[in-house]
């Protein structure tokens, strides 16, 4: 059975080979202003289709 030091050492190999080959490295800050910025747009998206669906309850509670 491998011990613990010899999995760690394969599986940081194994990582390293995975991201060597998922191609040329890319600016942090400009992955992170991307993620942010697809991370807004489905905020502003959920808060659009919650309103929508709270619209007819709150009309509905206004009547009363």
């Amino acid at each position: 059975m491998a011990s613990f030091e010899e999995v760690s050492v394969h599986e940081l190999g194994r990582l390293w080979d995975e991201g060597m080959a998922s191609g040329s490295s890319v600016d942090g800050n400009q992955a992170f202003a991307r993620i942010k910025s697809k991370l807004d747009a489905k905020v502003a998206e959920t808060r659009v289709a919650m309103t929508r669906r709270l619209q007819p309850k709150t009309e509905a509670m206004k009547r009363k």
